[in-house]
């Protein structure tokens, strides 16, 4: 039985701030050896990044970067740490989350990447959906304006690809807030599963019968820590493992050091948070 094996990721968040005594550029710089480090491991087909990966267009501490001096931290996410991946023999997605708050024709011309996008291997279909359309190309303070499910994006490539089973990712996705299409999308057989970031934790939703007792997984962080618990979800990604019978998700943290509260804190390399569901 083949298995395809792939990585997701988001919430990285290269910007002004230093956290837990790793500066940015050695926070972003380590992401990208942990990346490599993995795929030296065990070899993954795909990269699919979920989102944030500066902060941009937000006022925290000082003006959003690029509104106030016109400086993309995105942009240089792709250019001095994205591009160091391609060594390596995979694919890579990059959607948008709402700290990129760039209009389609600007966040690609500065990632090279669309702001929602399909990844296809197999019998699997990946619909990578922008749930942050609101607001774009801001020119005040912004922290993205959430726009849910896009239906159209979503049937236009399920109709492309009538025979895929398919797996539903975004930079975030609450269904309970979204048209009554969706909650009945997710019913259907086809969809085995989401992935989504922006909480920064590493957590599983287990959504009602309404929402076709879908699972959510969510792909932990790479920034800022959203847990008074390190082990909850420190700094890592999402391996995805795809099979005929099941897929497996874990969340891996590489070995880390950090400080927190003037205490060093090494956290060992480790997978938690194992699901694993069964295709019908």
């Amino acid at each position: 039985m083949e298995s395809k094996r792939i990585i997701l990721a988001s919430d990285i968040h290269l910007c002004h701030a230093d956290w837990y005594g790793v500066k940015a550029e050695d926070r972003l710089q380590k992401f990208i050896d942990d990346i490599k480090a993995e795929y030296e491991k065990q070899p993954f087909e795909a990269l699919l990044l979920l989102g944030d990966y500066s902060l941009d267009h937000w006022k925290w501490q000082v003006k959003g970067s690029y509104i106030e001096k016109g400086i993309s931290y995105t942009k240089r996410f792709v250019d001095e740490y994205l591009s160091q991946l391609a060594e390596l023999p995979i694919e890579i997605r990059m959607i948008a989350g709402n700290h990129e708050q760039y209009g389609e024709e600007l966040y690609y011309k500065l990632t090279g990447y669309h702001r929602e996008d399909v990844y296809v291997t197999g019998d699997w279909l990946f619909i990578l959906m922008d749930t942050y359309k609101g607001g774009l190309d801001p020119t005040e303070h912004h922290d993205g304006v959430y726009t849910g499910a896009d239906m159209e994006f979503i049937n236009k490539q399920m109709d492309i690809y009538p025979d895929k089973k398919v797996i539903i990712c975004s930079h975030y996705i609450e269904p309970w807030r979204d048209v009554e299409e969706f909650k009945a999308l997710l019913r259907d057989d086809r969809i085995i599963c989401l992935f989504a970031g922006h909480t920064h934790k590493s957590e599983i939703w287990y959504m009602e019968e309404e929402y076709g007792s879908k699972k959510t997984i969510f792909t932990g962080q790479y920034g800022e820590l959203n847990s008074k618990v390190l082990t909850d979800s420190m700094w890592g990604f999402r391996e995805l493992i795809l099979n005929d019978r099941y897929i497996e998700s874990n969340y891996i943290t590489p070995e880390n050091t950090i400080v927190l509260n003037g205490e060093r804190y090494v956290h060992p390399y480790c997978k938690q948070d194992s699901i694993r569901i069964e295709i019908k």
